[in-house]
């Protein structure tokens, strides 16, 4: 195991995992002194009845709870308003996020305004400009997230807040949340958690707390991805899907992105793709390019991987390769288990050729990487194997 001279390393989410894990919700909302929060959501979740499970699991509980089911696929700061005056005239003390990408952005910029002043929209937006705790923030993932959820960062229009005041003090990962998604989304959400885990585990920074979520996180995915698009009723894989998710966004708060998942997010914006899949086309092509650069620990990530017997039968120069060639052989595995529709190439994933220098060009401005490195990666992942 790497172990630098010095790391630092600070995830303050506490996770609830498992058959009736929101029935414990009032006793732990009852620790954090809440006992009036704001349940938000969107129409999709509440459609399929997840809102209804966790109302349930309040009964009883003495906690009176308000529900906002409205949050569309691009909330705004008119939303933020409406539920800022819910909060404040339901006298609630505390947020709880049901479900990913929106639903959960809009609970940490909520969360940033009741716990100050509405102006703090405006001056907390970058990097760790929120100064003090926010109030007691829950999230209840499903299959469908955007990978920051548990994360230290949030996206609301063109603002970007990162702090780790932002992160969820309490995750509550229930199967009865979990349901079965279409092959795409759940694919999507748990490639953005691969990137991110996997990019952490071989970046030159990484450190001993960092490899523990990232290997449970590439582990749990590896071993019940292309399970569960074949089968989505396999409960026990959604839930360590789930999980994964969670664990990727705690060990992500503490590295910096990588190319993989900064390419990803760029070639999504720019052609309203699925960031999750560029970045699951994009990954081994990235791990490519950190082959011939010093400092990666390419090898390593083919433990967690493809397990102790493949790591153990494969002689320790060849290791790296085996590594990439494991996640271009998930492509080809999710591509066929899904029918197709989930696409091994940036070309099938709608992303447009003549717009692949500018992708570089932002996404290398953004995160001080090469453009040229950048746009030969965009390239190879365009046109694939």
């Amino acid at each position: 195991m790497f172990l630098p001279n010095n790391y630092e390393f600070a995830c303050p989410v506490k996770t609830n995992s498992g058959n009736r894990a929101l029935e414990h919700l009032p006793v732990e909302l009852d620790a954090l002194n809440a006992r009036k929060p704001l349940v938000i959501t969107g129409k999709d979740a509440a459609g399929k009845g997840l809102v209804d499970v966790l109302i349930d699991a309040f009964r009883d509980s003495g906690i009176t709870i308000g529900v906002f089911d409205g949050v569309p696929d691009v909330p705004d700061l008119r939303l933020i308003r409406e539920l800022f005056g819910i909060y404040r005239d339901k006298g609630c003390d505390a947020v709880i996020a049901v479900g990913g990408g929106p639903a959960s952005d809009t609970a940490k910029t909520l969360n940033i305004a009741v716990s100050g002043e509405p102006e703090d929209l405006e001056t907390c937006a970058g990097e760790n400009l929120i100064k003090k705790p926010l109030k007691p923030l829950v999230y209840v993932p499903t299959l469908s997230g955007s990978g920051y959820e548990t994360s230290r960062y949030a996206f609301f229009g063109d603002r970007v807040y990162a702090s780790l005041f932002l992160m969820p003090d309490l995750v509550v990962i229930d199967p009865r949340m979990t349901v079965p998604e279409d092959a795409k989304t759940t694919a999507a959400t748990a490639l953005v958690a691969l990137t991110q885990a996997a990019e952490v585990y071989v970046s030159p920074g990484k450190n001993p707390l960092t490899d523990s979520y990232a290997y449970t996180a590439i582990s749990f995915i590896m071993e019940n991805l292309v399970t569960v698009i074949n089968n989505p009723h396999d409960k026990k894989g959604r839930l360590a899907l789930a999980n994964a998710h969670c664990m990727a966004g705690c060990a992500f708060s503490n590295a910096a992105a990588g190319m993989a998942h900064t390419l990803g997010k760029a070639a999504g914006d720019a052609c309203g793709a699925s960031h999750g899949l560029c970045m699951g086309i994009l990954l081994p092509y990235v791990l490519e390019r950190y082959l011939s650069l010093s400092g990666y620990h390419i090898a390593d990530l083919l433990l967690p991987l493809a397990g102790f017997d493949v790591y153990a039968g494969t002689a320790e120069e060849k290791r790296a390769q085996k590594a990439v060639e494991t996640i271009y052989g998930l492509q080809k595995d999710l591509f066929k288990v899904s029918g197709g529709a989930i696409p091994r190439t940036l070309k099938d994933a709608n992303v447009l050729k003549n717009i692949l220098k500018d992708i570089a060009v932002k996404a290398a401005a953004s995160a001080g990487l090469d453009s040229d490195g950048c746009l030969a990666v965009l390239e190879q992942a365009w046109e694939g194997r």
